[in-house]
Formats: structure tokens, C-alpha cells, sequence
């Protein structure tokens, strides 16, 4: 089997995981299987300069993504890989990055000519270093994310929670909070009556209809983000939107949890493209007599402005939504954002 055959099996296995898991794997392990995939594509192709290499990975990842559009992590490890990619060529030709407030944010001529002419084979082995760090760093986001919880999260606070017996980084944030000494009460809402029957023990269920009465008695909101945006905008799952709205009404701040592979380097010029749609839970008799009369549609997620948004919790610190923008600086670069 040539190389480029194995290839495509590859991508045909990987896209084949990501469909047929239901429910849904976290977004750490998709994250983690995808920073694995494109590290055997790369050494199986064997890019010989960095051009080639980051043709190679945009084509790669946007055929992925055209498989999976609800997939944006598949894009984002791309753009981290390359950049990591540049970064190690910039280190062994003796270049370093131009400062960005005092430059243009393209890369000079003299840049430009070390990355084209860059030779691969010498700076593989660091390039494999740098992506099993990236590995590390994926799988330690959600202990770095739950360590900060202490200091988030108080004696004697209500905290609302939304999707906790999905995430489990949700789950860890809480956790490690009890853990830690914080003597507080989780109201989590559920979307389904049997979800309530796996939430946590020091949780109590309520349907979302409900949060509008019990957000006078909530001094924090939690939510998880599927994704967020360089404007401080955010994707959560179906329903927090209106928590959030009922939390600005009653002036009680919105902590949102977000890992640094969740960002998006994009602004999203399409947003109808993200909003995935979930089964509907309709009587089988119900559904057989409207199958294509009615179209009943049931979003999986929705979308947070930026004014919702307290604090978005990442990896090393929390951070303002006016500030997610220079956050993006640390794990993409502009050249590849704007080659994509």
C-alpha cells in the first residue's frame, strides 16, 4: 500500500469515528485524535520543505472539516501544528518573530525566504517533540481548567450549571472545587428527564424552564463553550442563551470554560453552517405521520455574544471576551490564518 492510500484510509477511519460515535466523544479525545492523525500524515507524505508542509495541512484539514463541519476543532490543530512548525524553522535558521505592535502583521521578505527554502528533514525530530507537547497540553487543559475553580467559586455560592452530565470538564471544575473545601450548592439543568438520573450526586436537576425562577436565589452561572471566537463570542449547548440572558438580568456573572484548542482563529462569517441539529424526541406515531410535512428542528447549540460573557476560563489564566483576540496570538499565527 503506497503512502498516499494509507492516507486516505486514514482520514476515511477517522471521519467514520467521529459519525458513528454517539454519544459524542469530549473534545479533548477528538482534539487528541486529531493532532495524531495529521502527525502520521506529515510523516508519511514527507514534506520536503515548509511550504509544502503547510499546503499540505491546510488541504488536509479542510477536507476533514467539509466531512465534518461541526468538527472546528480539526481546523484549529492544523493551524497549531503549522504554526509550531514555523516556530521550529524560525529557531534553527537563527530568525525570531517581529514583535506585533511595532510590525505589520505579515512576515518580512527575509522570513518569507527562510520558511520557503527551510529543509524538513532537519527539524522532524523537533516538529515531533513540539506535537507531544501539544499532546501534554490537550490532556492536562481540564486539570488546569478545575484548578482554577477555587478561586472562582466561594463559600455558600449557588452555582447554575448547564450540560454537566455531558462534560467532563464541567464535571472536574465542580469537583476539585468540593475537593478543595468550598461548601456550595450546584443547581445543573438537565434537557431530559433521564439525563437527571446521571448527574452528579451534589447536583440538583431542574428543567430549563425552570431557571427563571431559581436564577434569584444564583450567584454564578457555568456554562461550557463548544467553541469560541476572537470577538469574545461563543458557542454553548442549546439553552444557554437564555440562561445567560436571565443571569444579565439579574446581574449575576457567567463563567464559561474554555480550553485553548476551542479557540477559533476565525471570524465566523457563516454561522448557520456550525448549528448542528440533535434528534427530536418525538412519539414514533407523531413522527410517521408529519415525516416530510413538518420540519422540527432541534439546534444543539446556541450562540453567546460577547456581552454575556463574564469570563471565559482557560487553560493558564481567565480571561475578558475583549481580550480572547491577543489570546490567539500564543497558539496561531497571522500568515496562516491568512493563507487558509
Amino acid at each position: 500500500m503506497d503512502s498516499n492510500t494509507e492516507i486516505e484510509e486514514l482520514k476515511r477511519a477517522f471521519i467514520f469515528s467521529l459519525r458513528k460515535k454517539f454519544p459524542r466523544d469530549s473534545s479533548s479525545v477528538i482534539a487528541n485524535a486529531t493532532v495524531n492523525l495529521l502527525r502520521k500524515i506529515i510523516f508519511r507524505e514527507n514534506p520536503k520543505t515548509m511550504n509544502d508542509l503547510q499546503v499540505s495541512l491546510a488541504n488536509h484539514c479542510k477536507r476533514l472539516h467539509a466531512a465534518q463541519r461541526s468538527e472546528l476543532i480539526v481546523i484549529n490543530i492544523g493551524l497549531m501544528i503549522s504554526k509550531l512548525a514555523r516556530d521550529e524553522v524560525l529557531q534553527k535558521k537563527g530568525g525570531s518573530e517581529p514583535e506585533p505592535l511595532y510590525s505589520l502583521w505579515r512576515d518580512d521578505e527575509e522570513t518569507t525566504e527562510k520558511l520557503k527554502t527551510a529543509d524538513m528533514k532537519k527539524i522532524k525530530k523537533d516538529l515531533q517533540a513540539s506535537i507531544k507537547e501539544l499532546v501534554t497540553e490537550i490532556e492536562s487543559s481540564r486539570e488546569c481548567i478545575a484548578s482554577q475553580s477555587t478561586e472562582l467559586l466561594f463559600n455558600n455560592d449557588v452555582v447554575m450549571v448547564h450540560s454537566l452530565a455531558t462534560s467532563k470538564t464541567m464535571h472536574a471544575f465542580l469537583t476539585h472545587a468540593a475537593k478543595a473545601g468550598r461548601k456550595h450548592r450546584v443547581i445543573t439543568i438537565v434537557d431530559e428527564e433521564e439525563q437527571s438520573e446521571t448527574a452528579p450526586d451534589f447536583g440538583t436537576p431542574i428543567d430549563l424552564y425552570e431557571a427563571a425562577s431559581k436564577m434569584p436565589q444564583t450567584s454564578k452561572v457555568v456554562l461550557v463553550a463548544a467553541a469560541y471566537f476572537p470577538d469574545g463570542s461563543c458557542l454553548v449547548p442549546a439553552g444557554g442563551h437564555q440562561i445567560a440572558l436571565l443571569a444579565k438580568r439579574h446581574c449575576i456573572p457567567v463563567y464559561v470554560l474554555a480550553p485553548f484548542y476551542k479557540l477559533c482563529p476565525f471570524f465566523m462569517t457563516e454561522p448557520d453552517a456550525l448549528h448542528t441539529f440533535r434528534a427530536n424526541t418525538l412519539p414514533f406515531d407523531l413522527s410517521a405521520k408529519s415525516a416530510g410535512l413538518v420540519d422540527c428542528l432541534n439546534p444543539a447549540f446556541d450562540t453567546l455574544e460577547s456581552d454575556l460573557v463574564t469570563l471565559f476560563v482557560s487553560n493558564t489564566s481567565c480571561i475578558i471576551p475583549s481580550h480572547v483576540n491577543r489570546l490567539k496570538e500564543d497558539y496561531y499565527h497571522a500568515q496562516d490564518i491568512a493563507d487558509y
